[in-house]
């Protein structure tokens, strides 16, 4: 069965929310796009601005032009529910 639209950009806000919240310091864009976390293509036709407008994440440009990820709060509330509903489904060993 293929995944829709919906799932597959369901699936990569979860991966984008939960790689921010593992890392100790907020990454460039490139650090992400480099960790493939998502298709690039599909981060900036899709997610970027949707995670932007959703209250999720923001975007700094520091002074070196470079730009960071950021988890807002809501972004961090949500991420920490997903990590808790991750450990739930593998400790049922669903995952």
């Amino acid at each position: 069965m293929k995944k829709t639209i919906a799932q597959e950009k369901f699936g990569y806000v979860i991966n984008v929310l939960l790689y921010l919240l593992n890392k100790e310091k907020p990454p460039t864009v490139m650090e992400f796009l480099e960790a493939k976390i998502v298709p690039r293509a599909t981060f900036y036709n899709h997610l970027k601005d949707s995670l932007e407008k959703a209250g999720l994440v923001t975007f700094k440009v520091n002074p070196d032009r470079t730009i960071t990820m950021h988890l807002t709060e809501k972004g961090r509330k949500l991420a920490q529910c997903l990590k808790q509903c991750e450990q739930i489904l593998k400790e049922a060993g669903v995952i």
